[in-house]
């Protein structure tokens, strides 16, 4: 039986423990027998381990397997693609010192104790001085570990799921109470308890246990952690209807009402079928791990909610909406208190932004273009159940592991797939996520311990949690959300606060009565209203200066722009008769700063892996390349072998045939011909005076810029009254 914590937060409850995790699912869970791993003896699912020395007697679900995998593994082993891009995936910043939390704790909590007994029992003189140093040590392993927890929560963007243990039972309620009191008094944070779960027992059979506490500061207008999950997959696979569950807080009604809520245009809607990129889906969760959403009831928690079948509280997800109601309230969900999204972002500690990217082979460009250009943290990788593992699966999949970002999976409409089609599509699915160029680690997720092991290994991208879910009948659901509002930070944008502005343009679109608006992602700098900043490259290379008259984030009007935020600008031309798009505005384009000096770019130099080609290929081979927010044609014009081939690795230099582009060394890029040929990483760029390979590309270019004027030029008459 684990221990109950009576100092718990009132508004969470009592912590869910493992012996609840059987609560969490509204049906019942199908017994998968999955292929096993042949290096290590363990299937995805983290089978039963019974070799234990100490008889520490491991769960079912596998989440002790996993912890003491990740325990002996010192650093994520190194694919093919780590290999090529090197250095390119590190974080910038000096380390920090996040120390042993439950070491310090119980030194604090052990130091604390003893001077209270001394003087309880009367010491003095020598007991009296051995007090007082008693005293000072408690003092200083305050002070580390006070420095441990602030560590951490820089290092997550103001948010951090900590353990404390193996601990004894009998010091849960001590342990739990002194790091809340810690961060409420020094730094304002707001401690949930997670989990209590089984830690196995000592060698004199004595049981451990450990606490998962989320620590989470309240939220800010200097910092707002935001997280952009990239949700993909095949076509038909659910991925527009499971946003708009998590979003809505309503499950389907199995005819696609959850969908509504984010599909943009009226012949998606008709078809169920995405062929745009929807980013406007956000899920806000407070200091408490509470959803703000208009569409969840007031109460709602994603930390240990029960499931709707079970006795753990009130399910987020209850019955879908009847098609009258929905009728009747105009949207889907209707019905429910509607709050506008100013108060959304508000009150939320963490937003959560889903960008919905088309599944259908003929949109892959558009899919292509949203894992570029929208820098996601995340991949979500949705898989029907009933169709199995496609070609685009893999070719999603195969994009996401290129871009080095980690993914988790979702097997949705388990409610229509029979038994033996969900069992083959899981073995298909553990066979691809170990292919040598992945080397993913399935861990499927079954109950709370397995949400909080898979969340604190989630961000190196070694483990691929896979979530077996129902948007109609809501299995599993609620497993997913909290793993959602768990998942941490991966990017230090704080450290690109300090830099020069760059600002990637991946959208723009006119508001009739406003002006022209530009839409993408700040990824160094900030940029606040009335700030001046440079507009290119156009077709020849140029940088003009514009004005930013108002910021948008997230659905709200704002005063600045923070790094690593989502947002659109409302900009005018310096000059008071040139109107900006007849600066060629474009998709692609960027905004830096008023200082910078920015340089566009015809040719580069790339190291680069072919990842799959039916053909060989050769100089002049022209595929379409996908850098940042870049996506143009080029050509290759100069590499060091003679022809490239499937697996080939090769150092390379592409010239772009249309216009010159602003990008970076240190980029990754991938290029395709159709489906995905290979990725690169660039690291050197020419100087754009260089003669060109391509005969009258820079008078081709100039063409196309007076064209685009002429074309702003003629739309700006028109519109005049």
């Amino acid at each position: 039986m684990l221990p109950s914590v009576s100092c718990t937060p009132s508004a969470g409850g009592d912590p869910p423990s493992s012996e609840r995790q059987g609560e969490y699912s509204q049906a019942p869970k199908t017994a998968l027998a999955l292929p096993q791993d042949e290096g290590d003896g363990s299937d995805g699912s983290g089978s039963e381990d019974s070799g234990s020395d100490d008889g520490e007697a491991l769960a079912p679900d596998g989440a002790r397997a996993l912890e003491k995998e990740l325990a002996q593994r010192q650093r994520p082993p190194r694919s093919v693609v780590d290999e090529l891009c090197g250095e390119a995936t590190t974080d910038e910043g000096t380390a920090l010192d996040f120390g042993d939390v439950t070491k310090l704790l119980l030194e604090m909590l052990d130091a604390a104790d003893a001077p209270a007994s001394a003087a309880a029992e009367g010491a003095s003189g020598s007991e009296s001085a051995q007090g007082e140093s008693e005293a000072e040590r408690a003092l200083s392993s305050r002070e580390q570990l006070l420095a441990a927890v602030r560590a951490r929560l820089f290092d997550a963007q103001g948010e951090a799921l900590i353990e404390v243990g193996p601990i004894s039972p009998d010091r849960v309620n001590a342990c739990f109470c002194a790091l809340r009191l810690l961060c409420e008094s020094e730094i304002g944070g707001h401690s949930q308890l997670v989990l209590v779960r089984e830690a196995g027992k000592t060698k004199d059979k004595r049981p451990r246990v450990r606490l998962d506490v989320l620590i989470r500061l309240p939220p800010s207008e200097l910092r707002h952690l935001n997280l952009r999950v990239a949700v993909i997959g095949n076509v038909d696979a659910g991925k527009s209807t499971l946003v708009g569950v998590l979003v809505g807080g309503s499950l389907d009604n199995g005819r696609g009402s959850a969908r509504l809520r984010v599909l943009k245009h009226r012949h998606e809607a008709e078809t169920g079928r995405t062929s745009s990129i929807a980013e406007d889906q956000h899920i806000g969760f407070d200091q408490e791990g509470r959803v703000v959403n208009s569409q969840h009831p007031a109460g709602a928690h994603a930390l240990g909610g029960g499931g709707g079948g079970g006795t753990g509280g009130a399910s987020l997800f209850g019955p879908p909406p009847a098609a009258e109601a929905i009728a009747a309230a105009g949207t889907p969900g209707g019905g429910m208190r509607a709050v506008n999204w100013q108060e959304v972002v508000s009150r939320s500690s963490k937003v959560v932004s889903f960008i919905d990217l088309a599944g259908h082979e003929k949109y892959l460009k558009t899919t292509m273009f949203g894992m570029t250009a929208h820098d996601p943290d995340y991949g979500m990788v949705v898989v029907g159940a009933n169709h199995g593992v496609t070609r685009m699966t893999k070719e999603h999949l195969g994009v996401a592991i290129a871009l080095h970002v980690p993914v988790l999976i979702v097997v949705t409409k388990v409610d229509l797939a029979p038994e033996n089609i969900l069992k083959e599509t899981m073995q298909q699915l553990h066979r691809l996520l170990r292919v040598p160029g992945a080397r993913k680690r399935p861990y499927q997720v079954r109950g709370m311990d397995d949400v909080v092991v898979a969340s604190r290994a989630f961000r190196d991208g070694f483990v691929a949690p896979i979530f077996t879910i129902s948007n109609v009948t809501g299995q599993d659901m609620d497993l997913l959300q909290t793993f959602i509002n768990l998942m941490p930070a991966r990017k230090r944008w704080a450290q690109r606060s300090d830099g020069a502005v760059e600002f990637l343009i991946d959208q723009f679109f006119n508001v009739p009565g406003i002006g022209t608006v530009v839409a993408g992602t700040l990824v160094s700098g900030v940029v606040t209203v009335g700030q001046t900043l440079q507009l290119g490259p156009d077709y020849t290379g140029a940088f003009k200066p514009v004005l930013i008259k108002s910021i948008h984030c997230m659905r709200t009007s704002c005063q600045k722009l923070l790094t690593g935020q989502s947002g659109a600008f409302l900009m005018r031309s310096l000059k008071r008769k040139e109107h900006v798009r007849s600066m060629g505005l474009r998709k692609g384009m960027v905004l830096l700063g008023e200082s910078s000096e920015p340089r566009a770019t015809w040719r580069f130099s790339c190291d680069v892996l072919v990842l799959h080609s039916s053909t060989t290929m050769r100089c002049n081979y022209q595929p379409v390349l996908h850098c940042r927010n870049v996506r143009q044609s080029a050509r290759i014009v100069r590499m060091d072998r003679e022809v490239l081939r499937t697996g080939t690795k090769a150092s390379l230099d592409f010239e772009f045939l249309f216009r010159p582009e602003f990008i970076a060394v240190g980029s990754r890029l991938i290029f395709r011909e159709g489906k995905t040929k290979g990725i690169g990483n660039i690291t050197f760029l020419h100087p754009p005076d260089e003669p060109a390979a391509v005969p009258g590309r820079r008078e081709a270019a100039a063409a196309a810029q007076r064209a685009a004027v002429a074309a702003a030029a003629a739309s700006t008459a028109a519109a005049a009254p």
